[in-house]
């Protein structure tokens, strides 16, 4: 029986796998050892948490950013009422909270 055209070309390849020099083997065991580096690497960054700001609105998934026109004077008097109260509410959370109550009631 015939054997396939590329069959010496399998074997030269097998043969070649196998007889690897000690600096291929050093650079196969280098490659494996820097990839479980890597695993290691990575996941030591999603347990620990990242130093600096904590991501804000804009990249969370939850929230959309929207435009809406407010009266200038009302726009003031909500600012002032919400400094003067010394509250850590944004007016963002203020406008979540009224439209959300105004949803509630419709």
């Amino acid at each position: 029986m015939k054997g396939h055209r590329f069959d010496t070309f399998k074997d030269v390849k097998k043969l070649q796998e196998s007889e690897t020099t000690p600096t291929q083997e050093k650079e196969r065991k280098a490659r494996q050892k820097g990839s479980k580096m890597q695993e290691n690497i990575i996941q030591a960054e999603i347990e620990t948490p990242r130093r600096g700001r904590p991501n804000g609105k804009r990249s969370n998934k939850d929230f959309r950013q929207v435009t809406a026109y407010v009266g200038t004077e009302t726009y003031k008097r909500t600012k002032m009422k919400l400094l003067s109260n010394d509250s850590k509410q944004e007016f963002s959370e203020l406008v979540d909270v009224l439209l959300n109550k105004w949803l509630k009631e419709g």
